[in-house]
């Protein structure tokens, strides 16, 4: 015995459609009824049943897993929208494909998914916050693309998952800073450190740029007559250009690293992933005997603490690390404050050799640059 749903379509005036729904015992009575009502549906939204069907039938032999729903957010929006978009592919890689990628995502339960972010959570708490953040974001990507539906995350907030990073609030003082200085620039200590590492730190604490703005930097972004850094917006995390005038202190050195490093094309010498770069800072702080720990991009607080205590203008300060003007400012007001920056850096750069004790001669005051 089969369940048959008859129809018409075209407001009755098409030729009527037998649409075998199913067969007894396979279907239950209740099955068949359930089915009948959701073709009504259908055809109450000027949708063709047989197609419908059709289409669920598909769904059910080849469903969107969870790799594929991830994957389809990564390429429409995250590899689009985000500069580090491969460290979040690489987390997914590393944290939910391995355990439930191949599960249908429409069929994907609270429980399975908790899984994942417990187990990032025991080492990683703040890494589980980060991963379930993407991983909501790309369902509901899918979802209101309709490309896949999964609700099991809608409940969950970052604290119930894992733990929200706190802000950094940490600067490194004239004591550390001057220590610091002095191992990279003034008397270098190749112990402390590889020459690839000691040229990413002379580079953000000097200029305060970003990690990033160092990694990738090549020599086409330098112009070595005009003494002028240029930081591509391919290589800016907010997508703007930034420029940067080298200082006088800093331009041998310079020049140095250009003859030893120019035939790879990379300022450092050579291209290193993220991750294995943006570990250095705690390690030489350490190694440096700082009690508390600090990282690369601290030196970009650091940078802008001292230069403020120095007398630098607050908006140069900004221009140096890359930021928007606030308000009005920053939409109107395109201005380059070359000069300014220049004056800024030079004070700066005079401001780390005095309490490095490169030269025991130079008092630093207070002026205002700006």
């Amino acid at each position: 015995m089969s369940f048959v749903f008859f129809y018409r379509l075209a407001g009755g005036r098409a030729a009527p459609v037998w649409l075998t729904l199913g067969k007894y015992p396979d279907m239950s009575l209740k099955q068949a009824r359930e089915k009948r009502d959701e073709c009504r549906g259908w055809l109450a939204d000027k949708r063709d049943p047989r197609i419908q069907i059709k289409i669920q039938a598909e769904e059910r032999l080849k469903p969107v897993t969870v790799e594929d729903a991830l994957n389809y957010w990564y390429e429409n929006y995250c590899k689009v929208r985000r500069k580090t978009h491969a460290v979040t592919l690489g987390r997914f890689r590393k944290h939910i494909f391995p355990y439930i990628g191949h599960l249908p995502v429409n069929d994907t339960h609270l429980y399975e998914w908790l899984d994942c972010f417990d187990r990032i959570k025991r080492n990683a708490p703040v890494m589980a916050a980060y991963v379930f953040s993407d991983t909501k974001l790309a369902l509901r990507f899918c979802r209101v693309r309709q490309y896949a539906t999964c609700d099991a995350l809608k409940d969950l907030r970052m604290s119930d998952v894992g733990q929200i990073a706190g802000k950094r609030d940490r600067v490194l003082d004239e004591a550390e800073l001057g220590q610091l200085w002095k191992a990279i620039f003034v008397e270098p200590d190749l112990k402390l450190m590889s020459e690839y590492t000691r040229k990413m730190f002379v580079l953000c604490t000097v200029f305060g740029c970003r990690m990033s703005e160092a990694r990738l930097s090549e020599w086409s972004e330098w112009n070595l007559e005009s003494w002028v850094w240029t930081v591509p917006k391919d290589h800016s995390k907010t997508g703007v250009e930034i420029v940067r005038p080298v200082p006088e202190i800093l331009r041998q050195w310079v020049t140095d690293v250009h003859e030893e490093t120019k035939h790879t094309g990379y300022v450092l010498g050579s291209l290193r992933i993220r991750e294995s770069v943006s570990k250095i800072g705690g390690k030489i702080g350490k190694r440096l005997g700082h009690e508390k720990q600090w990282s690369l991009h601290d030196l970009r607080r650091t940078l802008s603490t001292h230069l403020s205590d120095l007398g630098v203008e607050f908006y140069v300060v900004e221009q140096l690390l890359g930021h928007a003007l606030p308000g009005v400012a920053g939409v109107y007001n395109r201005s380059k404050f070359m000069a300014k920056k220049l004056d800024a850096l030079e004070l700066w750069t005079t401001y780390l050799n005095s309490i490095a004790g490169a030269d025991s001669k130079v008092t630093i005051l207070k002026q205002k640059v700006g």
